[in-house]
């Protein structure tokens, strides 16, 4: 492996070594000090942070990098260069991971959504036993869809711009037909100066953003439902200024689970798709545009941690600082069961149960 890097890719490698380190270590807390009654959410966090973690691995191996000129995206390994094919194949891997993720969120918010809503049929019927094949199938589905995409449509062929060769090896003196890639190529020159657009590769783009969009929009959606939900539940009660501060808690908890992976990779991969459509240059700043990719995976794990009680006890064990932790209010008395928000009537609510509502509960 390779170590003549330069500042992006050294904060790229620190990022994403991170990011591994901190996934792997909620992954064991998450086995460790979940509570029965997390039910199949405790699956659904165990499969996110191992996506993230693959995701992060794959990173520390390959340290792609981003290219931006003229009409072309590139995205090509900096490391492991050596074996191209394995390369190509963890690299467009990389790619795929992140439809992926976006799907077993999507999943995460559906299922707290069912939680919170009372809807008990549905959750028990698409996440209990043998059918939670109904999202892994659907996860590996759009894991296919993004690899099959990837791999035949913008992967290396050998098929690139002539100008895009020449700025390879003038910039980085490196031979694009032995690199691994993926190559989004909106149009090329023509010989008289014309614009010659690749409808193939349009299309796809716009396939993908399309395919991408659908768990966004379930997440976005579910979110603000679920929101709502726990709005209208709370507001069975007198509200004290400690339940408004819970209220918040709760809104705080959906809102970053959302932006943290909407603000570190999709709004980066936005820009890159963009871009060079609208033929605009983000050189040299491409890479520090999409630096947030390889750090947002250690917010979101640390977002988990901080924000379950049970975790964030748990870490705190793990490391001898249990004397620290606090004790409120909201750590004793009764806990509401993950099946249970939303359940009673406004006279069998009482202050005691809406004061233990707390995320890791859904």
């Amino acid at each position: 492996m390779q170590l003549n890097l330069n500042l992006s890719q050294y904060l790229e490698l620190i990022g994403s070594s991170l990011s591994l380190l901190f996934n792997l270590v909620l992954l064991v807390i998450i086995i460790k000090f979940s509570r029965p009654e997390y039910g199949s959410y405790k699956l659904l966090m165990m499969v996110m942070a191992t996506l993230y973690a693959i995701y992060s691995a794959i990173e520390v191996i390959i340290l792609p990098s981003y290219l931006v000129f003229e009409y072309n995206y590139l995205l090509y390994t900096t490391q492991f260069v050596e074996y191209q094919l394995l390369s190509q194949i963890l690299i467009v891997t990389f790619c795929s991971i992140f439809a992926c993720m976006q799907v077993v969120l999507s999943t995460q918010f559906i299922y707290r959504y069912l939680s919170v809503a009372s809807f008990h049929f549905l959750r028990e019927r698409y996440f209990k036993g043998k059918r939670h094949v109904v999202w892994i199938s659907l996860t590996s589905i759009f894991f296919t869809n993004w690899f099959l995409v990837a791999w035949f449509v913008y992967g290396n062929h050998g098929v690139y711009p002539k100008e895009l060769e020449e700025e390879m090896f003038e910039k980085f003196d490196r031979n694009i037909s032995q690199m691994a890639f993926t190559l989004v190529s909106y149009a090329k020159q023509g010989e008289n100066g014309k614009v010659l657009p690749n409808y193939l590769n349009i299309a796809m783009i716009v396939y993908l953003l399309a395919c991408a969009m659908i768990p966004m929009n379930i997440s976005l959606s579910c979110g603000i439902k679920t929101w709502l939900k726990i709005r209208s539940t709370i507001n069975m009660a007198q509200k004290s200024r400690h339940l408004q501060k819970q209220e918040r808690q709760l809104f705080f908890a959906l809102l970053i689970q959302f932006t943290i992976p909407f603000i570190g990779n999709t709004v980066p991969m936005l820009i890159l798709f963009f871009c060079p459509a609208l033929h605009i240059s983000t050189e040299p700043y491409t890479n520090y545009i999409c630096m947030p990719v390889p750090f947002y995976p250690i917010f979101d794990a640390l977002a988990t941690t901080f924000v379950i009680k049970d975790y964030y006890r748990g870490i705190m064990r793990i490391f001898g600082l249990s004397r620290y932790i606090k004790e409120s209010s909201t750590a004793t008395g009764i806990r509401v069961p993950a099946n249970t928000l939303g359940e009673q009537s406004s006279v069998s609510i009482n202050l005691r149960q809406i004061n233990t509502i707390r995320v890791d509960n859904w």
